[in-house]
């Protein structure tokens, strides 16, 4: 069974159980609705996508996929919303089924080329799912295996009891969405070197910033932030993070209002295109540095160098991540180092831009890299509680090796 590929395809809608249609609702101010959008991709990227998915879905023997994570159900249908509330993609071998709040109505025909949507009341779709996982169990026979992403937050821990209440036997995918996106297509990768010309606009208005007199960590995320959305076209996940003296030597902290330091200011903050995502650290100092800042940028700059040498089609996680070891030597006995020399990055909704499968440049990942793999390799190393410097870009898996994506040296900035 199959059904033909729709060009341009405009879902059906309608209401779950009582819903009825409510009256702005009409074909006239539909029309318009899906016509104040442009999509980000044609219909072909997205067949290809759900091609790709539907395989691996025969494969694993799934007669259906309920998504959850906001950003792969982007992905497959090009559904976004700045709502919260689990909006669910039923994907079977024949259609797509978006599950939505009826006040969601206008973004789902705006954004989303699902075959069919269904929404219920707002209230009812926040406070539970029964109206959504009830619809697409009756979609599906008896029975039938459906696989649900249990590892992420973005799926209520309950939505399995519903599946399994109305007779269908749930399975854990294993992100199977998430494996299909850690590839990226040359329109998305249009959209990475897109957003990473909005990451240097953030990375100039940070250096103006720190260099003013009174600056202050926040007034430089600020500085960071207006510049990262004065043309974007999307938020960023997460940051700007602006942390400065020794806050920058406590991982994960940020702008408080406080007088920049002597020393390194980190900073780490991403651009975005369409929600595509290509963050970079940064590290400023006032006044010369320290022989501990230069140890710390000599480990950062070294960790970056020997990813990008290293990066390449058929190289394993392990491999890069062994290479980069090996390059650093043993850490001294101060410093804090997360150990992780890479993740994948790209299409990415709140609340962070490491949102998809967990292929991570670490020794215990001994899966090969593919072309058009996109990673940020976040180079930071911090004197615990004393100072910290990042280093980083984000780079494309290409079949000469890495390249790199986000602009600019990775070299500290001197401030006058």
């Amino acid at each position: 069974m199959g059904s033909t590929p729709q060009r341009h395809r405009r879902p059906v809608v309608a209401g779950l159980g009582d819903a009825q249609d409510p009256p702005w609702l009409t074909a006239e101010r539909a029309a318009a609705v899906r016509a104040a959008e442009q999509p980000p991709f044609d219909d072909a990227e997205f067949e290809a996508r759900l091609a790709e998915v539907r395989g691996r879905m025969a494969e694993e023997r799934l007669d259906g996929l309920v998504v959850f994570r906001p950003s792969s159900v982007e992905y497959l249908c090009g559904y976004h919303t700045a709502e919260t509330a689990p909006q669910p993609l039923l994907v079977t071998a024949e259609e797509t089924v978006l599950y939505v709040p009826d006040l969601e109505v206008g973004r789902a025909l705006a954004s989303a080329r699902a075959d069919r949507v269904r929404f219920c009341g707002y209230a009812d779709a926040l406070s539970g799912l029964d109206a959504f996982l009830g619809d697409a169990a009756a979609v599906l026979p008896h029975g039938a295996r459906v696989g649900v992403e249990t590892a992420h937050s973005s799926t209520p821990p309950h939505a399995v009891t519903l599946l399994r209440d109305r007779g269908l036997d749930v399975a854990h995918p294993d992100h199977l969405v998430e494996r299909v996106r850690l590839v990226l297509s040359e329109a998305e990768l249009g959209c990475v070197e897109q957003a990473a010309a909005v990451t240097e606009a953030g990375a100039e208005a940070g250096f103006a910033a720190a260099a003013e007199p009174e600056a202050t960590d926040s007034s430089v995320a600020a500085a960071i932030a207006a510049a990262l959305y004065r043309h974007a076209d999307s938020p960023s996940a997460w940051g700007p993070v602006v942390a400065t003296g020794e806050r920058g030597g406590i991982p994960h902290s940020s702008w408080v209002d406080r007088p920049l330091g002597a020393g390194p200011t980190f900073l780490e903050f991403a651009g975005t295109h369409r929600r595509y995502h290509a963050p970079v650290m940064r590290t400023v100092f006032r006044g010369e540095p320290t022989p501990a800042s230069r140890r710390l940028t000599e480990l950062a700059q070294t960790a970056l160098a020997a990813v990008l040498e290293t990066a390449a089609p058929g190289v394993t996680g392990a491999e890069v991540a062994d290479a980069a070891w090996r390059a650093l030597g043993r850490l001294p006995s101060d410093v804090v180092f997360h150990g992780l020399f890479g993740y994948p990055v790209g299409l990415a909704h709140k609340p962070h831009w490491m949102d998809g499968v967990p292929f991570h440049l670490v020794p215990g990942n001994h899966e090969p890299l593919r072309a058009g793999m996109v990673f940020h390799m976040p180079g930071s190393f911090r004197s615990f509680g004393s100072g910290g410097v990042g280093l980083s870009q984000t780079f494309v898996v290409a079949e000469g090796g890495a390249r790199v994506l986000t602009r600019g040296p990775a070299e500290p900035v001197l401030l006058p």
